[in-house]
């Protein structure tokens, strides 16, 4: 197992450029309680998917059921975090993300939208790695029914859920690297991650997604 001293010792050590590394995977399946510990483990800034100003505008689009308005709000939201990781990156720091443009379309493919913009990666930040996280579907739900209470997004929820299969379809089309995190705790889960960042090459890898916009209908 790698140790957080060695984590650290080996990305903080100026052998390689800093890295662009986002985690990815269905909702509740621990995105956001692992992304800290491993920006941790890799010495990385984190960066949160609401940046400063975007929380009214996310509160009031979820308030509505205009599936066109939420995934173009976000879609803004991932060029602009994207903008952000790429100056922290310039400035020597590697960067740590969660739910990025992968998850904003396979989202909302499942919430209605009958058309998935292209990502235009000529301007878009590439991620050096992405990992989809994945857990049993009896974990997930049970972690999803802990938190009913706090989520603000119910009607976005449930209408995903309802329609999960078509998540799942648009993140196939992505070449992503999966970590099935089975009983691990969020800490092992980093650990792993953070093992696989210390072995890996520098060089961003385009997603292998489809270069036509997706249509609604086209998915299984």
């Amino acid at each position: 197992m790698l140790t957080h001293h060695l984590t650290h010792r080996i990305i903080s050590t100026g052998a390689r450029p800093p890295r662009f590394v986002v985690l990815d995977g269905l909702r509740a399946s621990g995105k956001t309680t692992v992304a800290p510990i491993l920006a941790e483990l890799l010495g990385a800034e984190l960066i949160a998917p609401e940046g400063p100003g975007f929380e009214l505008l996310r509160r009031h689009t979820d308030t509505t059921t205009n599936v066109n308005a939420r995934l173009h709000l976000w879609m803004s939201e991932n060029y602009a975090r994207s903008a952000r990781a790429r100056l922290i990156l310039e400035s020597g720091r590697s960067v740590v993300t969660e739910s990025y443009f992968h998850r904003t379309l396979a989202t909302h493919a499942a919430t209605g939208a009958t058309h998935l913009p292209p990502v235009d990666w000529h301007t878009a930040l590439i991620p050096h790695a992405t990992y989809f996280l994945r857990v049993n579907a009896a974990t997930r739900l049970a972690r999803m029914a802990a938190r009913a209470r706090a989520d603000r997004t119910g009607y976005w929820s449930r209408l995903e859920e309802a329609n999960l299969h078509l998540t799942e379809a648009v993140y196939q089309g992505y070449d992503l690297t999966l970590i099935d995190i089975g009983t691990a705790s969020a800490r092992d889960v980093a650990l792993r991650i953070a093992g696989l960042e210390a072995a890996a090459a520098g060089t961003p890898r385009l997603p292998a997604a489809r270069h036509t916009p997706i249509h609604r209908e086209e998915l299984p």
